[in-house]
């Protein structure tokens, strides 16, 4: 859905909210909703029959809704705000209407739910309102319906057959349109919870010497990792947008500790392993799903694939898949950028110590480690653009 695509970029969709309007209007969704309406090939057939009818009067029905929505406040300014607005509205619901009897449900009945949805979210319809005038709505088709059954001489039971159909066609139509208004919602919220986030993250960076640039760089590894896995769109966002919290429990560890510029003693690196299971307390008990998995992180990046990491020395799959690929992007960059503890390696050096000292199948999980390297002209690329 080429054009589909274009509206969701213009609103700047997240990959989960793209996701969730795909899902929306899949073939497997839309069959769920005719499943629950009992819609079947014997109301396809009874709309047929008054199509032709309706194409003739889709414009008054148009016109009729739209006087209507005049008289409403939240709908009236919206109307008006341009001098040519009225009767654009009245074109493309005639044409809507045809679309909907005409039982063509292809990509442009599909972009007219999600702009009907989206437009009553954007113009801050509230649904109370929307579900109200759609009743109104209703009450102008299900007239249509009827006086074209008489013109056509169709008897009473079949035509009350035939608006029943038209009832179960517009509940499906409500349906997809009302799903349309509240993703974009969702996905407004999302965003606002992701942006709260990130600036929350880079305050607790800035106690460390890199000022945030560290967390950018290694949850886009970690996106990038994921892709090379070969997990889904919704699943690389969800890291790359829980791994910045890998670190959280740093703002638990003293700043002679944190910031030693030498060598950490033994006492010393028993408290600053500690951060892992901070990160995770203040994480865990929270409602948000990309809080919940940044605790999963903040736990499990530190855990070797042959159990000998920290803190609960977990081994191979019992190590969550997201701390399997957090440590290895945490790794890396820690190893090409300078610490205040150590130089920054050359890349090749960097993987050489990956490869030879830590180990896939010791350090790392081995199929998460062949997917960083399958992905490092993309590592590459953004090493480049989040530089200190």
């Amino acid at each position: 859905m080429g054009r589909l695509d274009d509206i969701l970029e213009k609103n700047k969709m997240t990959e989960k909210g793209v996701f969730g309007i795909y899902s929306l209007f899949s073939s497997g969704n839309i069959e769920l909703l005719k499943k629950l309406t009992n819609f079947s090939e014997a109301d396809l057939q009874g709309i047929a029959g008054i199509k032709d009818c309706i194409d003739n009067i889709a414009l008054e029905i148009a016109s009729d809704f739209y006087d209507y929505l005049i008289n409403i406040e939240e709908t009236r300014k919206i109307i008006l705000s341009r001098p040519d607005l009225l009767d654009q509205l009245k074109l493309t619901q005639s044409h809507y209407i045809r679309q909907l009897f005409g039982l063509t449900y292809d990509e442009k009945y599909f972009i007219n739910r999600v702009i009907v949805g989206f437009a009553h979210y954007i113009y801050k319809i509230s649904p109370s309102v929307y579900i109200a005038s759609y009743g109104y709505y209703n009450t102008l088709i299900t007239s249509a319906v009827i006086n074209c059954c008489k013109k056509k001489g169709i008897s009473v039971e079949e035509s009350l057959q035939i608006l029943n159909s038209v009832q179960k066609l517009l509940s499906i139509d409500i349906t997809l349109a009302i799903e349309s208004y509240y993703q974009k919602s969702i996905d407004d919220v999302y965003k606002m919870e992701q942006d709260s986030l990130g600036r929350l993250i880079v305050l607790a960076e800035y106690r460390d010497e890199d000022t945030g640039a560290h967390i950018y760089r290694m949850s886009h590894y970690a996106g990038i990792i994921a892709k090379e896995l070969g997990m889904d769109k919704v699943f690389q966002e969800d890291i790359q947008n829980a791994a910045p919290m890998h670190d959280i429990g740093k703002v638990g560890i003293p700043d002679n500790i944190l910031l030693k510029p030498g060598r950490l003693t033994k006492e010393e690196f028993e408290i600053m392993k500690s951060h892992t299971e901070i990160g995770y307390n203040i994480l865990k008990n929270s409602e948000s799903s990309t809080l919940k998995e940044g605790a999963v992180i903040a736990l499990s990046h530190h855990e070797n694939f042959d159990g000998s990491g920290y803190p609960k020395g977990l081994a191979g799959d019992k190590i969550p898949i997201a701390g399997r690929i957090c440590k290895i992007a945490d790794v890396f960059d820690a190893l090409v950028n300078k610490r205040i503890y150590k130089p920054a390696y050359t890349l090749e050096e960097a993987i050489r110590i990956m490869k030879d000292e830590m180990q896939p199948g010791k350090s790392f999980d081995v199929d998460c480690f062949n997917a960083f390297l399958k992905g490092m002209d993309e590592i590459l690329d953004i090493r480049q653009k989040f530089v200190l």
